[in-house]
């Protein structure tokens, strides 16, 4: 399979500290879903803001071969004020690769009113304005960062469904979480991160046949932090 994205010694430095440290990483074009685990401060969000050219100060090399992103940030990005069908229209003047249509669906599935206003949205009705929102773009590499935190858990398995169906249409989607109980079945792949650094990049059907996802993420972590 092609790749869709390559990073090359990545290394981004915030004063003396050093956020990501010299990481390299394949990500491949072949629908799938690959989660990216790491404690809080291990550096996913960095690693996101960079591939998705938020942050762009840095040493080492990022190539999306062809295609585009979607990018999810971690925190709101919708006036309060907008209804649902304003943020519709916003999204079709800021995204030229963005489908109305698909949103509508999305919305009408997840039972939510034209006339809701962001401000008024609780905390996971929030979540999935603005993941419909996202996901109603023609992209190749959706990245998610923690679109899973804060949310009950039927809005969670909402999210993970949507997700999920994209996984199907053939685009590749990079969720960033610190969760991992119950999200076995989601992902692909799986990517942690310590540190900064690159610890683990494995297929997650190789790793379940050898004890489970949550074990190998907390096994590689464990193991990096002694071996500092």
């Amino acid at each position: 399979m092609p790749d869709l994205l390559t990073i090359q010694g990545l290394t981004v430095r915030f004063g003396r500290r050093t956020a990501v440290d010299d990481l390299s990483l394949t990500i491949e074009d072949r629908g799938r879903v690959v989660g990216l685990f790491g404690q809080n401060g291990a550096g996913k969000s960095t690693l996101i803001r960079s591939m998705c050219g938020v942050i762009n100060r840095y040493r080492g090399v990022i190539s999306l071969h062809g295609g585009s992103i979607a990018y999810l940030p971690d925190a709101p990005f919708l006036y309060g004020h907008l209804r649902l069908d304003q943020c519709v229209a916003l999204a079709r003047q800021l995204w030229s690769d963005f489908d109305a249509d698909v949103a509508r669906r999305i919305f009408a599935e997840l039972g939510l009113p034209d006339d809701l206003r962001v401000s008024q949205a609780s905390k996971g009705m929030s979540e999935q304005i603005h993941l419909g929102l996202v996901l109603s773009r023609r992209c190749q590499l959706y990245v998610f960062d923690e679109p899973l935190a804060a949310v009950d858990p039927w809005t969670r398995d909402r999210l993970v469904q949507l997700i999920g169906e994209h996984r199907l249409s053939g685009s590749t989607a990079l969720i960033s979480t610190h969760l991992v109980a119950g999200l076995e079945d989601l992902f692909d792949e799986a990517i942690v991160v310590h540190d900064g650094a690159l610890v683990l990049h494995e297929d997650v059907h190789a790793i379940a046949a050898r004890g489970g996802l949550e074990a190998r993420v907390k096994e590689v972590i464990s193991a990096d932090a002694l071996a500092r």
